[in-house]
C-alpha cells in the first residue's frame, strides 16, 4: 500500500508578500529621508505619498486573499487525498488499455461506434512484445468483455505485471475503426499530484479519479 505525501513547497503568494514587504520598507526609508531633508519653505506634496500608501495596501490585501484561496484549495486537496485512500485494495474499471495483471488474470472491455468486419485483440507485455492474440467480437453499440488468464498464445503461463491490450478492427471496406477500451486493476496506492489525487495500479500505472468507470 502506497500513499505519497503532499508537496511542502512554498507558495507563490508567500514569495510575493515577502517581496512586497521589502519594497514597502524601502519606500518608507526613502520617504523618511525625503521628509528629513525637505525644504521647509517648499514642503513636498503629500498627495503622491498618500496614493503610493494606498497602492501598497491594495496589493497587500490582494496577496492576502490569494493566500486564503491557496489554503482553501490545499484543504480541499487534502480531503480528496483522504477520500482516495478508500480505493486501496479495491478493483476498479478505468478508461485505458494498460493495467497491472495479477496471477488471477484480468478483464478488458472494448466497444465500437460502428460495425466492424474483423476484430483482433492483441496483448503486449511491458516491453511492447506481442504475447497473446485472439479474434474479438464484431457487434457495435455494446461493451464486450475480454477475460485473459495470463497465458500466451500457446497456453503457457506468463508472469504477473504490466500488460496492454490493443484492438485492431477493420470495417467492410478494410478501413480501421477506433475502439474505446477500458481495463480492470487492483488499486495499490494513492499519489498526490498538482491536479489532485491519483490512484496507483500496480507499481507505476497512474490513473485519475475521473478515469474511474466502476468500483468492483
Amino acid at each position: 500500500m502506497q500513499v505519497a505525501p503532499l508537496s511542502t513547497t512554498s507558495t507563490a503568494s508567500g514569495t510575493a508578500l515577502s517581496g512586497l514587504n521589502t519594497d514597502f520598507e524601502t519606500f518608507l526609508n526613502l520617504l523618511t529621508t525625503q521628509l528629513q531633508n525637505q525644504d521647509p519653505t517648499s514642503p513636498m506634496d503629500t498627495n503622491e505619498m498618500t496614493a503610493q500608501l494606498v497602492q501598497f495596501a491594495g496589493v497587500e490585501q490582494q496577496i492576502a486573499q490569494n493566500k486564503n484561496l491557496e489554503a482553501l484549495v490545499k484543504s480541499q486537496n487534502t480531503n480528496a487525498d483522504a477520500a482516495a485512500v478508500s480505493y486501496i485494495g479495491h478493483e476498479v474499471q478505468v478508461e485505458g488499455n494498460t493495467t497491472d495483471v495479477t496471477s488471477a488474470g484480468t478483464t478488458w472491455g472494448y466497444e465500437f461506434g460502428s460495425v466492424p468486419q474483423t476484430v483482433t485483440l492483441n496483448v503486449l507485455n511491458a516491453a511492447g512484445a506481442l504475447v497473446y492474440s485472439e479474434t474479438g467480437e464484431t457487434v457495435a453499440g455494446s461493451r464486450h468483455a475480454f477475460n485473459w488468464n495470463l497465458t500466451d498464445s500457446s497456453g503457457g503461463a506468463l508472469a504477473p505485471g504490466k500488460y496492454t491490450m490493443n484492438v485492431s478492427a477493420l470495417d467492410a471496406n478494410g478501413d480501421p475503426i477506433t475502439a474505446s477500451v477500458d481495463s480492470t486493476g487492483l488499486v495499490s496506492g494513492v499519489k498526490s499530484t498538482d491536479s489532485g489525487p491519483a490512484l496507483l495500479i500496480g507499481d507505476d500505472i497512474t490513473v485519475t479519479l475521473a478515469q474511474i468507470m466502476k468500483i468492483q
